[in-house]
């Protein structure tokens, strides 16, 4: 079978490796830099450069498609989803897009593919064990996402390295954060409601809210819900102080006699502050949790799924990249195989009740050596 991988980037090179162990992988992108590091990690796959708008280049190699993966900037997401749907092709994808991609689930249906967005770690993962959880349940009162990729080591000032783009983590301490409270969905300030918690194998780290629950908010009924993101202690009045002080802003301001955008300026500055070099010993952690409470009957349960993961020193793939990628390539092949065969555009968490799907998935986790370790907690006779 033969899968074409949409972008080269940190994340898109590793879905290329990833699905190149069993399919004829074809991997395209503009920059030919990522084209060089793709076939260092994909050696076997084939590369062609070219943009992910250029119809040229996109239609040939979707003619020849048996299953399509991307991970291309959110600003094109939802075009390059509209054209791969338009083609008939399934699709796991993994591009942050703004657009509500349920609303191209009528257009997937009529061309007959099946589509899966948001499909990496999180969202991605997390939406899919909360969509499990849920679906092990009758109600479900709680469900809350601790997410994080950190450095194994503590790097001062900011306690902090970065695996992907820094102006997305801007984006992410910035942009106000959906979560759910009494069955209602509420924004609340990002990086609010700031506490700490103590996870296996790592300690202390310190937990805030995030805008990262996606479609889960349409999809799961709950009565409390959120998205926590994981920062070694410090991290949170660090950012807060550049927030406040306005280097955040994306408007021009003259500044030292220059009109400068806060924001660009601030990537400029942090980014040599944040990069993680391998070389000098750098290695990154990936640390999930994912609780979801509810009631079966007259009992509370809890389900509760936790991942550590480590910089994989064999490959030299950031742990966040390989758990992203990794979980991406997987989903590509539940939809080659038929496994996920009923047309529409699919978020995570819808299909997470197929037990057949939910043993494919965290077996192929664990062949990766990426184990999501399920655990339940039971009281009895609550209601």
């Amino acid at each position: 079978m033969k899968a074409l991988q949409i972008g080269a980037g940190l994340v898109g090179r590793i879905i290329a490796a990833d699905l190149s162990r069993d399919f004829e992988t074809t991997v395209v992108d503009f920059d030919p830099k990522n084209l060089e590091e793709a076939r260092k990690l994909a050696p076997k796959a084939r590369v062609v450069q070219g943009s992910c708008t250029d119809e040229a280049v996109l239609v040939p190699l979707l003619e020849e498609a048996d299953v399509v993966t991307a991970g291309v900037p959110g600003r094109l997401g939802y075009g390059l989803m509209e054209r791969v749907i338009r083609a008939g092709k399934s699709y796991s994808d993994i591009s942050f897009m703004a657009e509500d991609f349920e609303a191209l689930d009528g257009l997937a249906r009529e061309s007959g593919c099946a589509v899966v967005p948001d499909m990496g770690v999180a969202p991605g993962m997390s939406n899919f064990l909360v969509g499990r959880g849920a679906a092990l349940l009758e109600e479900v009162e709680e469900a809350v996402i601790y997410v994080g990729g950190i450095p194994e080591r503590k790097v001062p000032p900011f306690n902090y390295q970065v695996t992907w783009s820094p102006e997305d983590v801007i984006e992410e301490y910035t942009r106000p954060a959906r979560c759910v409270r009494d069955g209602a969905v509420r924004e609340v300030e990002a990086m609010g409601e700031l506490n700490q918690r103590e996870f296996p194998r790592v300690g202390v780290l310190e937990t805030f809210i995030t805008d990262g629950l996606r479609s889960l908010v349409k999809n799961v009924k709950a009565r409390t819900m959120e998205e926590r993101t994981l920062r070694w202690p410090g991290h949170v009045e660090q950012i807060r102080l550049l927030r406040d002080m306005g280097l955040f802003d994306t408007e021009p301001r003259n500044l030292g006699g220059a009109s400068v955008v806060p924001r660009k300026v601030a990537c400029d500055l942090l980014f040599p502050l944040w990069k993680m070099d391998p070389d000098a010993g750098d290695r990154d952690l990936t640390v999930m949790q994912v609780e979801v409470t509810g009631f079966r009957g007259r009992d509370r349960v809890t389900h509760r799924w936790d991942l550590f993961d480590r910089y994989d020193e064999a490959t030299g793939m950031y742990s966040m990249g390989r758990c992203t990628g990794s979980s991406c390539a997987i989903f590509a092949r539940a939809l080659a195989q038929g496994r996920i065969s009923r047309p529409g555009v699919h978020a995570p968490e819808v299909l997470a009740g197929d037990d057949a799907l939910y043993d494919f998935v965290l077996e192929q986790q664990s062949v990766r050596g990426l184990r999501y370790v399920e655990s339940t907690r039971v009281v009895r006779d609550v209601r």
